[in-house]
């Protein structure tokens, strides 16, 4: 079962040219309401070991509570800094989760 927890947040940062030669960094804060992030162990079976040799975390919201892009950075919750590792699983293509592997930085 996981821990739902609430009030993590997804940090977002797009960098656009601005046809001069220069760029144009801009963040986005996004709080998702229902999410779980934990350490994954070896009889952790949802986790593909893609993601595992990567992550030192795994970050899991209900499918469709948040859509991931390659924008999308760092993960922060209850004081802690996660960096986005990878690209979002749909769990065996159902629809009902996804995780992403996270890094921890602080």
């Amino acid at each position: 079962m996981l821990n739902i927890k609430s009030g993590v947040v997804v940090r977002k940062i797009v960098h656009t040219q601005d046809g001069y030669g220069g760029t144009t960094t801009a963040t986005t804060l996004t709080t998702i309401k229902r999410a779980s992030i934990w350490q994954p162990g070896g009889g952790d079976s949802v986790i593909s070991d893609k993601i595992t040799k990567a992550s030192t975390h795994v970050l899991a919201v209900e499918y469709g509570e948040y859509t991931f892009t390659d924008d999308d950075r760092e993960v922060t919750y209850g004081g802690n800094t996660y960096e986005i590792t990878g690209h979002a699983d749909d769990v065996a293509s159902r629809g009902e989760l996804v995780i992403v592997g996270l890094k921890w930085l602080s």
